[in-house]
């Protein structure tokens, strides 16, 4: 995620901390110190600070699970929202799921039994206040996480009471349908929040808000998914495509975004790929090293190739989470197609436009056979036949 810090490593998940919270820090400190001068700022700083690392471990308790049950995980972010963890896929099953939600709010729930001996019998159950001493501040821990616990149990996306929602009703319906239901029930608790914040509490609105557009983004992830498991890579690739030659330039592969509309280019060797090189990087490559510096020097070579057979879901988990722009796609060391963002966006854009089939129709449809995988990339807007070699763009 940008405009983060890395802060470590556990598991072989990094820890990264948004900079926006260092503002929130600076914010809380200033705010202790005009109440109760220097000893206020220490103290509020240290709260902020002790409930952010409950959140990270929170995070954890689900990463950790998450990764027994095979699902792997990228990253954990800080943000002044809470934690995000970047998993790369769902769980496969419904008790999987509980599991791994389950995990987060029972971290938290383990950290106020053991804080609660030490913080005396009063615990305020949310943080309302700024801690004066060790005393207070270990019982507004205690209140934290407490309140962490049972606020992660709402029954709504993306808190961890909606997946624990969804994870029961797809025990009995398909998992698409459990997670329209759960977002549904989402937002309409996100509705009351806001009308309730209306006339309490301004933060009810914002957690309202949250809910709300948290449980569309489930939904809209997950019906993108079911729209594409059915798919293979070669069923929406790019089969049409400009391929530029290793001792092409950066501005050689600059004219080639104008006159032909991509952004994205494979550099291949004889129908060998070496690696992408991408308009943001060239114009980068153009300004610090000039025009006429080799597109070698901007291609991105640390790239997974796809199979052509490979599912069309899991390409795209693996573009979004890991933030490629395209991936190439080769078959028996030959580059056959190109895959990006917009090929999928296009292919969803087209799906969803399509009106139902009628129901004689829909009985006598039959799956639609997909084209045929070329042998090699013809150029854009000059069709060649397969066994034409790519196209490569000569240095200027």
């Amino acid at each position: 995620m940008g405009w983060s810090l890395k802060i470590g490593r556990v598991s072989g998940i990094a820890l990264q901390l948004h900079l926006t919270l260092l503002l929130l820090v600076v914010w809380i400190g200033y705010v202790g110190f005009v109440e109760m001068g220097m000893r206020g700022a220490l103290w509020s700083v240290a709260l902020v600070v002790g409930i952010l690392a409950c959140i990270m471990l929170h995070e954890l308790g689900h990463s950790l699970v998450a990764q027994q049950w095979g699902v792997q995980v990228r990253s954990i972010t800080l943000l002044p929202i809470g934690g995000v963890a970047a998993l790369k896929g769902l769980p496969e099953k419904p008790w999987h799921e509980m599991a791994i939600a389950l995990s987060g709010p029972a971290v938290n729930l383990a950290i106020a039994v053991a804080l609660w001996p030490f913080a005396g019998i009063t615990v305020p159950l949310f943080v309302g206040s700024i801690p004066y001493d060790l005393s207070s501040f270990l019982s507004t821990m205690v209140g934290a996480n407490l309140t962490l616990f049972l606020f992660n149990f709402i029954p709504a996306f993306p808190m961890d009471g909606g997946r624990l929602l969804r994870a029961a009703l797809a025990l009995v319906m398909p998992f698409a349908r459990a997670t329209v239901i759960a977002a549904t029930v989402g937002q309409v608790l996100a509705i009351l929040f806001v009308v309730a914040g209306l006339k309490f509490s301004l933060w009810l609105v914002l957690i309202g808000l949250f809910i709300f557009f948290g449980a569309e983004g489930e939904e809209r992830v997950v019906r993108t998914r079911e729209l594409l498991r059915r798919l293979e890579v070669e069923e929406v690739m790019a089969r049409d495509f400009v391929v530029l030659s290793p001792t092409a330039t950066v501005m050689d592969g600059l004219r080639m975004v104008y006159h032909t509309g991509q952004d994205d280019f494979p550099v291949a060797d004889g129908g060998r790929l070496l690696g992408i090189a991408t308009r943001p990087v060239m114009l980068d490559v153009a300004n610090r090293l000039g025009p006429d510096t080799p597109v070698t020097e901007a291609m991105e070579t640390d790239l997974p190739a796809l199979s052509p057979h490979t599912p069309l879901a899991d390409a795209y988990e693996s573009m979004m989470t890991e933030g490629y722009p395209s991936l190439p796609v080769v078959e028996n060391g030959q580059l056959i197609g190109l895959l990006a963002h917009d090929n999928i966006s296009r292919y969803l854009l087209v799906q969803s436009s399509l009106k139902p089939p009628r129901r004689r129709e829909a009985v006598s449809a039959r799956t639609p056979v997909p084209p045929p995988a070329i042998g090699a990339v013809p150029p854009v807007a000059i069709p060649q036949s397969p066994a034409t070699p790519p196209p490569r763009i000569p240095p200027s």
